[in-house]
C-alpha cells in the first residue's frame, strides 16, 4: 500500500528538500539497513520531530528520495537528447549520457539497487520497486518515442526502453563489481548498436 501524500506547502519546501538530501547522504553512507530517521535528521540538520512532521513514514521519505533521483537523471538525459532528431543519434546520446551519470554516481547507484531490494523484501512495499522501474521506463520511453527516419509508438518505445534500461543496469552491477573502464566502454558501444538494431526491428513490425 502506498503511503499517504506528502505534506506540501511553499513554506516547507526548503526543509523537505534538505531532508531528502539528508536521506540520500545517509543512505549512501550507511546503506538502507542501517539508515534510521535519526541519522537522516542529523544529516539534514533538522530535528527528528521536524522530519516526522514532513514525512509520516519511512516509505514516504524513500519515495521522495526516489523521485529526486529520477528527476535528476531525467534532467540530464533530456539535456543530452532534446536537440537530437535522428533516432540512432538519440539512442547513442541517451545510452552514453546514462552511462556517464552511472559512472559519476556510483554511491547513488548502490542506493537505487538497495531501494529495489528493500521494496521487494518488505511486506507492502513492492509498489516502490514498481514505481522505481516504471518511472525509468517512462523517462527512457519518452525520449525514444520518435526520431527522423524511425518512429516508434509509445508501447514499442517502452519495449526499447526496457531493453536499454536492463542492459545499463547489468553493466552498472558489473562495474560496481570491478568491470574495467575499457570493457565498460566497449559494452556501452555494443549496447548502442544493439539498441539501434532493435529500434529498426520494432519500427518494421506490423
Amino acid at each position: 500500500m502506498q503511503p499517504s501524500p506528502l505534506r506540501t506547502t511553499a513554506k516547507s519546501a526548503d526543509t523537505r528538500a534538505a531532508i531528502v538530501r539528508g536521506a540520500l547522504q545517509a543512505l549512501e553512507a550507511h546503506g538502507i539497513a542501517n539508515t534510521t530517521t535519526r541519522k537522516i535528521a542529523s544529516e539534514a540538520g533538522v530535528r527528528l520531530a521536524t522530519l516526522h512532521y514532513h514525512f509520516d513514514s519511512k516509505d514516504t521519505l524513500l519515495l521522495a528520495v526516489l523521485d529526486a533521483l529520477v528527476a535528476e537523471l531525467t534532467q540530464i538525459l533530456r539535456a543530452e537528447t532534446q536537440a537530437t532528431e535522428c533516432l540512432d543519434d538519440r539512442i547513442a546520446g541517451l545510452v552514453r549520457a546514462a552511462w556517464r551519470y552511472a559512472e559519476q554516481t556510483a554511491a547513488k547507484q548502490i542506493v537505487q539497487f538497495e531501494l529495489t531490494l528493500y521494496a521487494l523484501r518488505t511486506r507492502g512495499a513492492t509498489w516502490l520497486a514498481e514505481r522505481q522501474y516504471g518511472d525509468y521506463v517512462r523517462v527512457y520511453g519518452d525520449l525514444l518515442a520518435s526520431g527522423a527516419g524511425v518512429t516508434l509508438s509509445a508501447p514499442r518505445a517502452q519495449t526499447l526502453a526496457r531493453f536499454v534500461l536492463a542492459s545499463i543496469d547489468g553493466m552498472i552491477l558489473q562495474s560496481l563489481a570491478g568491470l574495467s573502464a575499457c570493457d565498460a566502454k566497449q559494452g556501452v558501444e555494443a549496447l548502442i548498436v544493439a539498441a539501434q538494431a532493435r529500434a529498426r526491428a520494432l519500427s518494421a513490425e506490423p
